[in-house]
């Protein structure tokens, strides 16, 4: 496809690639290697490592273009920032034992001798790297692996980076002899399934020039295409030459003509073929002199492109060209979804679902597998005191939360859904005042909210109930009757979500009874009056308006964590290349997209896992955004 569309491809291998991919794209079962230490110079991590590198270059050897593919760059490792120089010459020896006759990167951060150091920043030409690349590696290209778009979390309102200064960012570094530029992301994509990092929204992020529903971001799109294309167009010239020196350019400094270092040209081509970068690094606006004729009027921070004549032929500043972006969101179902819902069993023993028996609560990614994000702890407890405020606490991990019942009912839950790992001391007070001195059933759902994806040598992630377990300060944690561990939910066990699966439960038309109901099930079909292909342009979304949190399923795919959380403005800057927040104090995330590759024409079904308690699931909706300018 990549091919047949004129684009080459940068093959991120690996096999840790960060991504803000749940546990930065490692299976869970790696921790159950004997010895195993990550990205290090470890035996056992280096024979798995090489092993995956071996198998996904036998798969892809037609598509390299040593064989005449659209694979031109390969990339071993990731911002490797420890100091085990042993593991960096490792990966740069395996890397060229493979021969696969493609240069090879290891991503800003430590790179092997016969590797191509990168950067990842905001701006590389601003921050130094450029003048430092050249220094250090003279006959190594420029390569810009990840200009910062960054990614949306829980909790938090969106992130926006200023077109402008993407623009500017982008600009500058092609003018500066950049042969490789990668907006991180030009498509802000999803995180289908359980593909999420720690804390990390489903929708990777939205402010990119593509929104995570594939629709056009304005005026971003058409001002970084507008650039792309002229960058294209120019190619020849820039390719032709090596990187020419800044030419200074003076500016007016309010009383005289001033040469300072902040304003310069890069000057590419002679005749028809000229292409100029003049540059303004100044975070204020001034006039630069080009040629010692030509005033130009520059905003602060910004990059105009002219031609051989002066002709202006992109500003970084000026998007007022740009028009459209408009949209509309329509209801793909007329009037409400027909649900039916299901009650996940709670408070009794499930006898034809596996369930293992430890004296001690066992870490959840020990008994799943990291197979599913749910994990029930269960056992019998003895209340002594039961009031109104009994404080419950459990040792257990960031981006983790947890629902607690007694006896079947629903008593609370405790959620931390931030951006990392290690461990974390959940409290949660919870009334229990209903319940009589005396034993009583203990169950805790737990549910991992994203593995983290910063992965460290000696470091494991881990989730669940990873220490003690106690009750009015009272440890309950060793029991001599046991902990009962059961590995994902009912409805998982039986895929009540597919098609051959629904018809395992007995499902109730009446709905309305799963209403604020934590840990229940519902379900629904609807047909498309719109072909299917129409879809790309005009994507169909979930509006989960009306739920709270949990997972919802596609014709048996799992479109992923789902949760209306308000999203919050921070008084500080967002971090890293971000420099506001819009749309304070409303969900996160609410519409989810679909991709057309799931759906049919007619019955599709729909089914939502609900972890929380809905408090609306009538409110859910299929719908479609039309641009429509």
């Amino acid at each position: 496809m990549a091919a047949d569309n004129g684009l080459f491809i940068n093959l991120r291998i690996g096999p840790y690639v960060c991504a803000e991919w749940n546990n930065g794209g490692l299976p869970a079962w790696l921790n159950n290697v004997k010895d195993i230490s990550f990205r290090s110079y470890n035996e056992p991590w280096l024979v798995e490592m090489k092993r995956f590198i071996g198998d996904i270059l036998n798969y892809v050897k037609p598509y390299l273009a040593s064989n005449g593919g659209p694979i031109i760059l390969a990339q071993i490792e990731n911002e490797y920032g420890a100091n085990d120089q042993n593991y960096v010459d490792w990966c740069g020896k395996v890397a060229e034992e493979f021969n696969v006759g493609i240069p090879w990167i290891m991503c800003n951060g430590h790179s092997a001798n016969n590797t191509i150091e990168t950067c990842n920043s905001c701006n590389c030409v601003d921050d130094g790297w450029t003048d430092n690349h050249l220094k250090q590696f003279p006959q190594q290209p420029f390569m810009f692996t990840e200009n910062e778009g960054w990614f949306q979390q829980w909790g938090e309102a969106v992130a926006i980076r200023a077109t402008e200064d993407l623009a500017y960012s982008a600009a500058e570094w092609f003018a500066a002899g950049g042969a490789y530029h990668s907006y991180y992301m030009w498509h802000g994509g999803n995180n289908y399934g359980r593909s999420a990092g720690s804390g990390i929204t489903t929708m990777y992020t939205d402010d990119t020039p593509l929104h995570s529903d594939g629709t056009p971001n304005e005026p971003k799109y058409s001002h970084l295409a507008r650039l792309q294309l002229l960058i294209a167009q120019h190619a020849p010239t820039l390719l032709s030459q090596d990187i020419p020196a800044r030419t200074a350019l003076p500016y007016w400094d309010g009383s005289k003509w001033s040469v300072g270092t902040q304003q310069f040209a890069y000057i590419y081509g002679e005749g028809e073929a000229q292409i100029v970068f003049v540059i303004n690094q100044a975070i204020i606006p001034l006039q630069v002199l080009y040629r010692d004729t030509f005033n130009i009027t520059m905003t602060p921070l910004s990059v105009q492109i002219i031609d051989q004549n002066v002709k202006l032929l992109w500003d970084s500043s000026d998007v007022s060209g740009v028009h459209g972006g408009n949209s509309i969101i329509i209801p793909v179902v007329q009037g409400p979804l027909q649900w039916q819902v299901w009650q996940e069993p709670i408070g009794q023993k499930i006898p034809f679902v596996p369930v293992i028996i430890k004296p001690v609560p066992y870490e959840q990614l020990n008994m799943t597998n990291d197979d599913t994000v749910y994990l029930w702890y269960r056992r019998n407890i003895t209340l002594i005191e039961p009031n109104r405020y009994v404080v419950v606490g459990v040792q257990t991990r960031k981006a983790n939360a947890m629902l607690f019942f007694i006896d079947g009912h629903y008593l609370g839950e405790f959620d931390d859904h931030q951006h990392s790992q290690g461990n974390i001391n959940a409290r949660v007070s919870l009334d229990m005042s209903s319940f009589q001195p005396g034993e009583h059933f203990l169950e805790i759902l737990s549910i991992s909210l994203g593995l983290d994806n910063g992965v460290w040598a000696n470091n494991f992630e881990y989730k669940g109930i990873v220490g003690d377990v106690t009750i009015s300060g009272v440890s309950i944690k060793n029991s001599g009757q046991g902990w009962e561990h059961q590995k994902g939910l009912v409805g998982e066990y039986l895929q009540i979500y597919t098609a051959e699966g629904t018809s395992k439960v007995q499902w109730n038309a009446q709905w309305t009874k799963g209403i604020n109901k934590p840990v229940t099930w519902f379900q629904t079909k609807f047909d498309l009056s719109i072909p299917i292909q129409d879809l790309n342009g005009s994507p169909l979304l979930l509006d989960a308006n009306g739920l709270t949190r949990g997972h919802a399923y596609i014709n048996g795919n799992d479109l992923g964590l789902y949760w209306l959380i308000t999203g919050e403005c921070s008084d500080d800057p967002p971090c890293c290349c971000q420099q506001a927040q819009k749309n304070c104090m409303t969900p996160t995330q609410r519409l989810y997209h679909i991709p057309p590759d799931w759906l049919q024409a007619k019955d599709n079904l729909l089914t939502i896992f609900e972890d929380s308690g809905a408090q609306s699931p009538g409110s859910v909706s299929i719908v479609r955004r039309i641009i429509t300018s």
